[in-house]
C-alpha cells in the first residue's frame, strides 16, 4: 500500500467550487494534487486537456496515480418542450463523453495504478428529476450507467474502483444562480436538519471513496444531501 508521502491524485474539474474544497481535502491528507485543466495558471501541477491517446503533457510522463476524481460538468434549465440539441449534446459531452474518452486515455497511457480509485461526481438528479430540467438529469442518469461499467470493465482489468457520488443542492454561487431564493429555502425545509450540503461534505465523501481506506465499495453512486432524497414532508 502507498505511503501518505506518495499517494498521488489527478482531478478534473479541480479549480471550480466542488473541485477545490476536493483537492484541498486531499492535499490535507498528504496527497499530491495535479490538475487537468481548459487554461493553465500554474504549470507546476497543471496540465492541458484534453488527454487523449497521443503524446501526454510532459506533467504526466512517468506518473501513477492512486486516485482520479472527476469533479467537472455542466449545468443548465431546460425542458423536452423548449431544449436545443446543440445545448444537449455540448452537456453529454461535459458530464459523460468527458469522463469515458479520458479514462481510456489514461488507462492506454498507464497512468491509473493497478488498484487505484476513481471518484465521478454526478448529482441526486442522476435518480430523481424536478421541473424544468430534462438535459441534465437525463446526461447525470448516463453517468450512473457509466460508474457501474466502469466498475465492472476497470475492475476487472485492473481492480479499479470506480464510485459515483450524487450531492443533493450544494450551497455554492451556481446553486444560487439556478434556484430561486424561495426554491433555495424549500430544499433547506425539507432537508433533515434544515441545511445545505456545503462544498465541504462534498470533498469529505469523495475522500472516503478514493483514499486507501476503500478496499471494496465499486459500482455504487451515493447520495451526499442529509437524507433531502428519501425524506418527505407532511
Amino acid at each position: 500500500m502507498s505511503t501518505s508521502s506518495n499517494l498521488k491524485l489527478l482531478i478534473f474539474g479541480g479549480t471550480g467550487v466542488l473541485g477545490t474544497a476536493i483537492a484541498d481535502k486531499f492535499k490535507e491528507k498528504g496527497y499530491e494534487v495535479t490538475y487537468g485543466v481548459r487554461k493553465v495558471t500554474n504549470p507546476k501541477d497543471q496540465f492541458l486537456l484534453p488527454v487523449t491517446e497521443a503524446p501526454v503533457p510532459e506533467l504526466l510522463k512517468g506518473q501513477l496515480f492512486d486516485a482520479v476524481v472527476f469533479a467537472q460538468g455542466a449545468n443548465i434549465n431546460d425542458s423536452v418542450i423548449n431544449n436545443s440539441l446543440e445545448d444537449f449534446n455540448r452537456l453529454f459531452e461535459a458530464n459523460v463523453t468527458f469522463i469515458s474518452e479520458t479514462t481510456k486515455a489514461l488507462i492506454s497511457h498507464n497512468l491509473i495504478k493497478h488498484k487505484a480509485k476513481i471518484v465521478i461526481l454526478s448529482s441526486f438528479w442522476e435518480q430523481l428529476t424536478r421541473q424544468d430540467k430534462m438535459s441534465y438529469t437525463v446526461t447525470k442518469a448516463a453517468v450512473g450507467g457509466l460508474v457501474r461499467s466502469m466498475a465492472v470493465d476497470l475492475g476487472n482489468a485492473k481492480s479499479i474502483l470506480v464510485n459515483g457520488l450524487l450531492p443533493g443542492v450544494v450551497d455554492s454561487p451556481m446553486a444560487r444562480g439556478l434556484l430561486k431564493p424561495e426554491q433555495i429555502e424549500n430544499v433547506q425545509w425539507q432537508t433533515p436538519g434544515h441545511k445545505m450540503v456545503i462544498p465541504s461534505d462534498v470533498a469529505s465523501a469523495t475522500y472516503l471513496l478514493g483514499c486507501e481506506e476503500n478496499t471494496a465499495i465499486s459500482g455504487q453512486s451515493l447520495f451526499v444531501d442529509y437524507g433531502f432524497s428519501i425524506a418527505r414532508v407532511l
